[in-house]
């Protein structure tokens, strides 16, 4: 066996199904041993920035280590952003890159990159082979650190390295990493149980920390009476139309989610790292649920920490009750909810032209499958799929959550595809964000993907005008020129529509959907669509209305 024999194999007993990227002189000896076998696919995709978010979104949905590739130099910088992405969303990621010849290590030569200091920031681990000694310890090493950390890890590979023989020996076998589940001890389980027991008002702040734990999440909830305060990342575990829901918290959420924050006496914080400082509430005691410990008390001090998963923990905490607290402050946020939902449901039915985004993203709702998996880019469709996009049980939803890079809409639809084959991957994404990497939509087409690109079509970076706007300064430099994207589509050899009727949303999105590969819809939109937080201040409303005043007279 050769050192990228070994490789392959240590990343294949370690879960990793598909590894994306592009071949190159420093990894000819990776994609040669990925010809040789069969247990991980290679999928070349047109830039490694692509594969890294493909890979990165896999792990999301999958919980499994995900792997990507790239040659020495440019290959390995490309794949940085994807890269981060899965690092700031705790998703296990191996990346593994080429180098230059040891021989010539650290004499600046041609497409050297130092690539240990270049992902020192991003990984949890990180690592050049230099002799094939280190192999497979050096592998193993790093699926270890991935999985458990929860994290990036990246191993570098010189080209005269990676072809090298191997000798296997039998001291230690290639057995996959275990994270295994964490439970507090009984101790500060008691401690928390006397809070909760002496609280009338209890809240729920839950995070992507309870995927599945959803039944002991709402166990627990229904057990003490408390609403379900989500972030927008546990929009799959929760969504907007459960009884126990009081909708999504910060800008992109509604008014009942803060009116929970600010009513409570007790808020119990589960497998969330919520960072916006200012929703927390303000006299309220804090429970927090964590598998890190540095994450308790990092953005919201807490009284008591539970160091666990949010299923066993949740679990424990229930089974244990002896108070029930009183229902009326979720009969209160729940009456609330109810008008939001109406507010909500006006919106969704405009017959407005151009078209309201609500009206589009509640039309994909209704005809979208029961298996369809949401990948939401970032921008303005990020804020229309938080509030209109009615998740149902069996569906997922990511993004890019920490990071909130653009363009992950096309590379996660792709990864999530691959990931599940019978499931149906749908990208919502801005005209912005798409062109990013518009060019991997001919991956998608290579590999009969039958993926469904929902293009929000304003002509112009919308949440950069928003942003702009919220500070008081005239909207400049967010105008963009789009390409024809049905054309675009077409071209690739995907199929392609175009909606500027609200009308033909509906049977558009089903003839889309009804597509065997790639079919992108490109969907005229109010480019004066706005995005309201829940609750605007006189500073805003300032700032707002001189952005205005600014843009009228030209300023």
């Amino acid at each position: 066996m050769t050192v990228s024999d070994v490789l392959l194999e240590i990343l294949a007993v370690h879960g990793v199904k598909h590894l994306f990227g592009i071949p190159g002189d420093a990894i000819n000896d990776v994609t040669d041993a990925l010809r040789r076998q069969d247990r991980i696919r290679f999928i070349g995709v047109r830039h490694e920035e692509t594969g890294a978010l493909a890979a990165s979104v896999q792990a999301k949905l999958t919980g499994r280590l995900a792997g990507c590739m790239g040659t020495s130099g440019p290959g390995g910088i490309h794949l940085l952003n994807g890269l981060y992405d899965a690092r700031m969303d705790h998703a296990p990621v191996i990346a593994i890159t080429g180098q230059v010849a040891t021989g010539v290590l650290g004499t600046e030569a041609h497409q050297e990159v130092r690539l240990d200091r270049l992902f020192a920031d991003v990984a949890v681990y990180s690592q050049t082979v230099t002799t094939e000694a280190q192999v497979p310890e050096v592998f193993l090493e790093a699926c270890h650190a991935a999985i458990t950390h929860h994290g990036v890890a990246h191993v570098s590979i010189p080209t005269d390295v990676s072809g090298r023989k191997v000798s296997r020996g039998s001291d230690r076998p290639s057995k996959g990493a275990v994270a295994g589940r964490i439970s507090p001890v009984a101790a500060d389980c008691s401690e928390a149980l006397e809070l909760i027991g002496r609280s009338e008002r209890i809240a729920i702040l839950a995070g992507i920390g309870c995927l599945g734990a959803r039944d002991e999440l709402l166990a627990f909830a229904k057990a003490v009476q408390a609403p379900i305060v989500r972030s927008l990342k546990a929009k799959e575990i929760i969504d907007d139309d459960h009884p126990l829901c009081a909708g999504g918290l910060g800008l992109l959420g509604g008014k009942p989610a803060m009116k929970a924050m600010d009513g409570c006496d007790l808020l119990v914080l589960v497998g969330t790292d919520f960072p916006y400082r200012d929703f927390y509430p303000k006299s309220a005691k804090v429970i927090q649920i964590d598998i890190e410990p540095t994450r308790i008390g990092r953005r919201h001090p807490a009284d008591i920490g539970l160091v666990g998963h949010a299923g066993p923990t949740l679990e424990t905490l229930t089974s244990r009750l002896d108070a029930r607290v009183k229902g009326a402050f979720l009969k209160d946020i729940q009456s609330h909810m109810v008008g939001w939902r109406k507010g909500r449901d006006k919106d969704e039915a405009s017959d407005a032209m151009p078209i309201s985004p609500p009206r589009l993203v509640s039309e994909l709702s209704k005809v979208a499958p029961d298996n369809a998996i949401f990948i939401a880019d970032t921008g303005t469709s990020t804020a229309w799929a938080a509030r209109h996009l009615h998740m149902h049980p069996g569906q997922r939803f990511t993004l890019s959550g920490g990071l909130a890079t653009m363009a992950i809409g096309l590379p996660g639809a792709i990864g999530a595809q691959l990931a599940y084959p019978d499931h149906r991957a749908i990208a919502i994404v801005g005209d912005g964000a798409f062109s990013m990497l518009s060019g991997d939509l001919v991956t998608a087409v290579r590999y009969e993907l039958p993926i469904v690109i929902l293009v929000l079509n304003n002509a112009k970076l919308g949440f950069i005008t928003l942003e702009q706007e919220a500070k008081g300064l005239p909207d400049w430099g967010t105008d963009i020129l789009n390409p024809d994207f049905v054309a675009l589509a077409k071209a690739c050899g995907a199929a392609g529509f175009r909606v500027t009727e609200p009308g033909k949303l509906h049977a558009t999105l089903t003839e889309a959907l009804a597509e065997t590969g790639p079919a992108v819809v490109e969907v005229v939109v109010d480019p004066d669509a706005l995005i309201m937080p829940p609750k605007v201040n006189a500073s805003q409303a300032y700032h707002f209305g001189l952005a205005k005043l600014r843009e009228l007279l030209g300023q």
